[in-house]
């Protein structure tokens, strides 16, 4: 069975016991770089919101015959009902310039991978990337809820994509602030060391000693928007007297690289492209180029 198939059996079996109180269906929703995911939409008809609940994961458990279709339904409603209240704080919350001028925050995506979501929303291009903007509905040392900010909002509040960009400046490292740590920090945190290796002539962090350091915000979320923060870049090419390479593992974080002596730039691209094939879901992946920082002019190239 397919995914859309299971997904059309989720639906119709979550519509037969909620009731006709309900419009349940099977959706493609589009992620960051037009990824696509299957999910079951919920449109309560006395509500105005329609939550999306994301069913790969059910999906690959049924193949394995860890749980059957009636385990799933059950499943996906209880998602749908612990999603709900959330949702309805989103509802509920006031889209007035005002009131949303100290919540706007942006992040980088690839621009090439977004061009089809980029038609709908404001973004001022950055190398090969995209500044999107985006308004946080809640944010905790754990998650953080945000909604697009879209070409229609931001005409409703009647304000230049130079002026969104001003208050990201500004909020975006007082709601995310920055964390810079070694990268071996970074693997202990978050993964299994014997899982994460690198080809041998791809490995620079032994013989070599390099020194790579992981630049994100505290929340681990979209960080590589860390980068644009003012003297963040410019205090670790100033601490190591030199120019940097910065290599984007993610959306999530960049990899800083003191430049030496050698030029490593075809080294590094060919490492950012073995990290994003085989350790980086596509979704999240930012780009496959290798930038330099230019400490002298402070630009990026």
């Amino acid at each position: 069975m397919e995914l859309k198939d299971f997904a059309a059996l989720i639906a119709v079996g979550a519509q037969g016991q909620l009731g006709d109180q309900y419009e349940i269906s099977d959706t493609v929703t589009m992620k960051n770089n037009s990824t696509e995911y299957i999910g079951i939409m919920f449109q309560k008809k006395t509500e105005n919101i329609a939550p999306t609940i994301y069913i790969e994961d059910l999906y690959e458990s049924y193949k394995v015959q860890e749980v059957t279709i009636q385990d799933a339904i059950k499943e996906v409603i209880g998602r749908y009902e612990k999603s709900i209240m959330g949702l309805q704080r989103i509802s509920g919350m006031s889209v007035d310039y005002v009131g949303c001028q100290d919540r706007i925050i942006y992040r980088l995506v690839s621009r090439e991978r977004n061009s089809y979501m980029l038609k709908d929303m404001p973004y001022i291009p950055f190398l090969d990337m995209a500044i999107t903007f985006h308004l946080v509905v809640s944010i905790n040392d754990s998650c953080m809820q945000s909604l697009k900010i879209t070409r229609e909002l931001q005409q409703r509040w009647g304000i230049s994509v130079e002026q969104l960009l001003k208050l990201a400046k500004k909020n975006t490292p007082e709601l995310l602030p920055a964390r810079v740590c070694e990268l071996s920090q970074l693997i202990e945190r978050y993964m299994d060391p014997g899982e994460w290796k690198l080809k041998p002539e791809e490995d620079l962090t032994n013989e070599e000693k390099i020194d790579m350091i992981v630049v994100s915000n505290e929340l681990g979320i979209n960080g590589a928007s860390v980068v644009l923060y003012d003297g963040v870049i410019e205090e670790i090419a100033k601490e190591y007297d030199s120019d940097l390479y910065l290599l984007p593992s993610s959306i999530h974080e960049i990899i800083v690289v003191p430049v030496g002596e050698d030029d490593l730039h075809r080294t590094f691209s060919s490492m950012v492209n073995n990290i994003n094939q085989r350790y980086v879901d596509e979704d999240e992946v930012l780009s496959d180029r290798v930038y330099i920082y230019r400490r002298a002019e402070k630009k990026f190239e």
